[in-house]
C-alpha cells in the first residue's frame, strides 16, 4: 500500500486529523516491519533434532528394561496391602502350630496325668491290702497266742 497520498501540512491540520495521520503512519511502519520480518524468516537457520530425538528415545529404551528388571524384584512388589496379607498368613500358620503343639502336650498331660493316677490307685489299693494283711496276721497272732495260751493251760 505505498500508494502517493498527499499529506496536507501539520500545521494546516486540526487535532483530530493530525492524530489519524499520526496513526496512519504508525500503521504504514508496522507493515513494513511484518514484510522484513516475513522475508528475515527464512533467513533464520533451524535446529536439526534428529540426533537429540534418538539419543531421547534410546535412553527410553534402556529406561524401559531396566523398569521391567526393577518390577520383577519381589521387593517392589510389595505393597502395604501384600505385606500385611503375608503377615496374617504368617500369624495363621504359626497359630495353627502352636494350637497343635498346645493339643499334642495337653493329650501327654492328660496320658501322664491318667497314669499317675492309676499308679496313686494302684498304692493305694495295695496300701489298704498291706494294712489289712498286718490286721489279719496280728488278729491271727493273737487268737494264735490265744490258743497257745489256753492249751497251755489246760
Amino acid at each position: 500500500m505505498d500508494k502517493k497520498i498527499q499529506k496536507p501540512k501539520q500545521d494546516e491540520l486540526d487535532p483530530a486529523a493530525s492524530a489519524f495521520e499520526a496513526l496512519r503512519g504508525e500503521v504504514s511502519d508496522l507493515r513494513q516491519s511484518i514484510n522484513q520480518l516475513s522475508q528475515n524468516i527464512q533467513l533464520i537457520p533451524t535446529q536439526d533434532y534428529r540426533r537429540t530425538l534418538a539419543q531421547i528415545l534410546r535412553a527410553q529404551e534402556n529406561m524401559s528394561g531396566e523398569i521391567k528388571d526393577l518390577k520383577s524384584h519381589p521387593a517392589i512388589n510389595l505393597t502395604p496391602e501384600s505385606f500385611i496379607n503375608k503377615l496374617e498368613e504368617i500369624k495363621d500358620r504359626t497359630l495353627e502350630r502352636e494350637r497343635k503343639s498346645l493339643r499334642e502336650t495337653e493329650d501327654t498331660l492328660r496320658f501322664n496325668s491318667n497314669t499317675i493316677g492309676n499308679w496313686v490307685e494302684q498304692a493305694g489299693e495295695a496300701n489298704r491290702q498291706n494294712w489289712w494283711l498286718v490286721l489279719v496276721g496280728c488278729v491271727g497272732l493273737f487268737i494264735g497266742g490265744l490258743i497257745i495260751f489256753l492249751l497251755i493251760k489246760k
